[in-house]
């Protein structure tokens, strides 16, 4: 499999994404290590739309199911490829008010009718489509006329100072500059910088705020362990060798942290809502 596969390869994401205890361990950061809560700040700039009957596509652990279900009267439909999801989001929501149906399922094969949803979310979710103008559309069938799609779309070169500290450790290693391991982010096939280009014709933009979600880690060995749980370590530990990688990346922070001071990592999103016709 390329590398430029690994981003939408049903197979590695399932072995890799949907490993509950990684993806427990990076969602538990982007909460806590920003300065606010994303969730919350999600929750707020929805507060002023209508909505009942949500899906969450690609619901991940649930996180922003459960922040809307605590704050207003919602049925959530919950959807992943990954059954390790479904289960985890179900979980999540618990005994949380609401008539909610739990399914595994990509957004292609979604089986529901169109215009089934006042709000259809997509979090973090489309750079990981095949075909990414095909499942945007299909977001959109499934809302109903004056609904909303809610998308938290990455910012261009998301993590920024981690696929740095992992570029220059694979160069020391030997890899060629132009390895297909040393290509962009994944997250750049979908995110601030063209995500315009993707959206069907029947969707009006409404909003997308920014929100800054750097993370500020504790020391060295949290930063590591964030790390080696991210995808963009996933997908070249094979052919760097765990240890060997891991070892450089450390000496690169550590050089990094004695020059600046800074544990920082940049993890800042837009939310942007747009409205169907």
């Amino acid at each position: 499999m390329e590398l430029t596969d690994t981003y939408f390869d049903r197979n590695h994401l399932a072995r890799h994404y949907a490993t509950v205890e990684d993806f427990a361990s990076r969602s538990r950061a982007w909460e806590t290590l920003a300065k606010t809560s994303i969730s919350q700040w999600y929750v707020d700039t929805l507060a002023n739309y209508s909505f009942t009957e949500v899906l969450d596509a690609g619901c991940g652990h649930g996180r922003f199911s459960v922040a809307l279900a605590q704050a207003r009267s919602v049925n959530i439909t919950a959807i992943d490829i990954a059954e390790e999801m479904v289960e985890a989001t179900r979980q999540a929501l618990g005994d949380e008010a609401g008539n909610h149906r739990f399914i595994q399922s990509s957004i292609d094969d979604a089986p529901f009718e169109r215009e089934r949803f006042d709000l259809v979310l997509a979090n973090l979710v489309l750079h990981h489509a095949p075909d990414i103008r095909s499942s945007f559309a299909r977001l959109a069938e499934l809302t109903k006329s004056g609904g909303r799609v809610s998308l938290l779309t990455a910012d261009f070169d998301w993590m920024s100072e981690l696929n740095r500290f992992q570029d220059e450790a694979l160069l020391r290693l030997g890899f060629a500059h132009d390895h297909p391991a040393l290509a962009a982010p994944g997250t750049n096939r979908f995110c601030a910088a063209n995500i315009r280009l993707f959206a069907p014709d029947s969707l009006t933009l409404v909003e997308n705020p920014w929100f800054d979600g750097t993370m500020t880690f504790p020391n060295i060995e949290a930063l590591l362990d964030f790390y080696v749980r991210t995808f963009r370590y996933k997908n070249v530990v094979s052919q760097a060798g765990g240890d060997a990688l891991r070892r450089t990346v450390r000496e690169i922070v550590e050089e990094h942290v004695e020059r600046t001071g800074s544990l920082d990592v940049s993890s800042s999103v837009y939310l942007y809502v747009f409205r169907k016709h």
